[in-house]
């Protein structure tokens, strides 16, 4: 027994019409803005520059004479610089500026929560004190 299965020709070219515009559309949609993804989904994002100044190997002296002084200096010496952004991005938060032997060893730029979780207080142990007694 043979069956023959013919599909409707007209509706299939009207599906096929009305989902053009939505394909051109789409690509001509923005990029997606993978610094701003990245920030939150991982709570930091890499950086290679602050400025035209600041990067990997810049010395901590030029780091002050450029970005200024920082909001804080965490205990592992990084210094912490907020509300940066990222050029063509809408990441912004909070540059943490990390040093090895006196030189940028790493820029990142940190959500407020991570950055607030960076500066909070620890404890002898190591843990976060998030509370405290008089």
């Amino acid at each position: 027994m043979k069956t023959n299965f013919r599909l409707p020709i007209l509706p299939l070219i009207v599906l096929l019409l009305g989902a053009a515009p939505l394909v051109a559309l789409s690509a001509d949609a923005a990029p997606a803005d993978r610094a701003a993804q990245q920030l939150a989904l991982n709570g930091s994002v890499p950086i290679k520059a602050a400025g035209p100044y600041v990067e990997v190997g810049t010395f901590l002296v030029q780091v002050a004479a450029k970005l200024g002084q920082p909001s804080a200096r965490l205990p592992d010496g990084a210094w912490l610089y907020p509300h940066y952004e990222v050029n063509e991005s809408d990441a912004e938060g909070t540059l943490v500026v990390r040093f090895v032997q006196g030189r940028v060893s790493e820029l990142t730029l940190v959500t407020p929560a991570a950055a607030l979780a960076l500066a909070a207080p620890k404890k002898a142990d190591g843990r976060i004190l998030v509370a405290a007694t008089r």
